[in-house]
């Protein structure tokens, strides 16, 4: 449960240290809250094994500090940084577009320390007297607070896959735990994540009510009942469970899956059916009593009485699933196993961290028949980007790494969305190129009519694939202003596919998006967006969101035959 919290205190460090002008330990702090942030177990475990070294970019100076704070919750060394340095770099930190830079600028000029202050002086409009910064960009901050204050409190879902994985492996060990599963909307594996519900069968609910409040890193038991206790941790999370008998799991399940709307439908159709439905099962209804009960041991069973399809958890948002679970039409979602392998992957020729080769040989052990390298083109400084003489070189070295492993690579690059929506190289070299991902990083703030022509105009070029096409950060940036119904209408027209983006922070297209996609008749492309090779391992979260989009193997390039795939990316 401490990757959240590690990788926090890491990045603020990186921040802090950008503030006192260091020169390469920000990065290095960084790199390594990247690598701890992805992780798809607890770093403590990775510890006890005595292998936080080999966690990606956590070198022996670094691992110190993560030991300090696994050990003893708490980081001398970050304590002692924010007294030198006296900014709240991390509060400041999440405001878009605010980086360590003009923090630094911020405080120089001005002695801005926090929210509060760089507010006040937004509304004094000393910030556009700035060098640097002007009336744009003061305006552009003050919409960045407003952001901050109205974004609740959210957690991505990447980074509960720990915290889940430790409950239920914790709880299930115990004899008295029959069985234990998460549910809520981890459980329809939304993007973000507000709070945690378990679902425990046990026969002794008072030992598992015991257990639960006095787990490890609780706050405050926010309350305790003899089936039901909810508590807080010490990153604020709040993690409900409720203890049901055999024959209540399947219809308690079903309550705390759905989503509220999906939920209430439920309900109408079994009323309907002389049946009324809750968390404690589905029950014949007369006269307004309850009667016998009918199913409650096993989801399916509900759905089947109430004479639906079975709607995976995944589609259970009110957006279509119960009239298509009527006419028995809801469609087969993909699954992991369907997909041959995924598209978009970063090595140390931009801003990656591990080799082509490195990158090959982890695909390869994960099980992948191809993998693509995109590596940064384009005007994108803090990227590395390759250049017209290092792309030769960098098509040359996938070649050879190529003769090296047994799985397809196919060569590429994520090249920048220029402003005015050319593209930084010329169409003979993207037509020699496999795989053309294009993208927006720089200039985000357009009004939608403009940047929806900058990405029209884009798509007017030979490319593959529209990278991550909302640019989001979870929690951290909004989407950009774009006019779907043409952006998707192009990508039909132009035989375009739509990223369907699996790294923890973007999850970029989500779910009701790629659904929206998916009616007009676009077609999808499945990646990591990995920038080391831990990275690859988050493959799962970008069939997540296909299958939260209601996408078959037809709508998805990642699930054909290569030949197919080959034939596909012809331009």
């Amino acid at each position: 449960m401490k990757n959240i919290e590690i990788a926090r205190i890491l990045h603020s460090i990186a921040s802090l240290l950008e503030i006192k002008e260091e020169r390469f330990k920000p990065q290095a702090y960084r790199k390594a809250a990247q690598s701890i942030e992805s992780l798809s177990e607890d770093v403590a475990d990775i510890h006890a094994r005595g292998e936080l070294q080999q966690i990606s970019g956590v070198g022996e100076h670094i691992a110190k500090k993560v030991v300090e704070i696994i050990e003893t919750g708490r980081l001398k060394y970050y304590n002692k940084l924010k007294k030198e340095v006296k900014v709240d770099v991390e509060g400041l930190s999440r405001i878009p577009s605010l980086g360590p830079r003009k923090i630094l600028a911020l405080y120089k000029k001005l002695k801005i320390k926090n929210i509060k202050d760089l507010e006040k002086e937004i509304k004094k409009q000393k910030i556009r007297k700035l060098p640097g910064f002007g009336e744009k960009t003061e305006l552009l901050l003050q919409q960045g607070i407003d952001f901050v204050k109205s974004s609740p409190k959210r957690f991505r879902y990447a980074s509960l896959i720990p915290v889940v994985d430790e409950i239920i492996s914790d709880f299930s060990k115990e004899k008295y735990v029959d069985k234990i599963e998460v549910a809520g909307s981890f459980r329809r594996r939304k993007e973000t994540i507000g709070d945690l519900d378990f679902v425990v069968i046990s026969k002794q609910p008072e030992k598992v009510m015991r257990k639960f409040v006095s787990m490890n890193d609780v706050k405050e038991t926010i309350a305790s009942g003899k089936t039901k206790s909810s508590i807080r941790l010490g990153n604020n999370l709040q993690i409900d469970l409720r203890v049901v008998t055999e024959k209540e799991f399947g219809s308690a399940m079903n309550y705390f899956v759905g989503n509220k709307n999906h939920n209430v439908a439920l309900r109408k159709i079994a009323l309907k059916k002389g049946y009324t439905l809750s968390e404690y099962g589905l029950f014949k209804y007369k006269n307004n009593k309850k009667g016998k009960l009918v199913a409650g041991k096993k989801e399916e069973d509900i759905y089947k009485n109430l004479g639906l399809q079975f709607v995976p958890p995944e589609l259970r948002e009110n957006l279509g699933e119960i009239e298509a679970a009527q006419k028995k039409s809801l469609p087969k979602i993909i699954t992991q196993k369907a997909v041959k392998g995924f598209f978009h992957t970063h090595t140390k020729w931009s801003d990656g961290t591990n080799s082509i080769l490195e990158m090959a040989h982890e695909a390869e052990n994960l099980g992948f028949k191809f993998i693509s390298f995109n590596d940064h083109f384009g005007p994108i400084p803090i990227a590395n980007p390759l250049d017209l003489k290092r792309l030769k070189l960098y098509l040359k070295a996938i070649n050879k790494a190529q003769k090296k492993v047994n799985l397809k690579i196919f060569s590429g690059v994520e090249i920048e969305i220029l402003k005015d929506g050319s593209l930084p190289l010329s169409n003979q070299w993207l037509k020699k190129l496999d795989v053309v991902i294009a993208s927006v990083h720089l200039s985000l703030k357009m009004k939608e009519k403009i940047m929806t022509d900058r990405c029209l105009k884009a798509m007017s070029y030979p490319i593959n694939i529209l990278g991550h096409p909302t640019d989001r950060l979870l929690g951290e940036r909004p989407p950009i202003e774009l006019n779907f119904a043409k952006i998707f209408a192009k990508a039909k027209e132009n035989d375009i596919f739509l990223e369907v983006n699996g790294a923890p922070k973007r999850m970029d297209l989500s779910g009701e998006n790629v659904l929206a996609g998916k009616k007009i008749g676009c077609k999808f492309a499945l990646s990591t967006d990995a920038h080391n090779s831990s990275h690859l391992k988050y493959r799962n979260l970008s069939v997540n969101l296909a299958r939260r989009g209601w996408l078959e193997r037809k709508d998805i390039l990642n699930t054909w035959s290569l030949p197919k795939i080959e034939r596909a990316l012809q331009r």
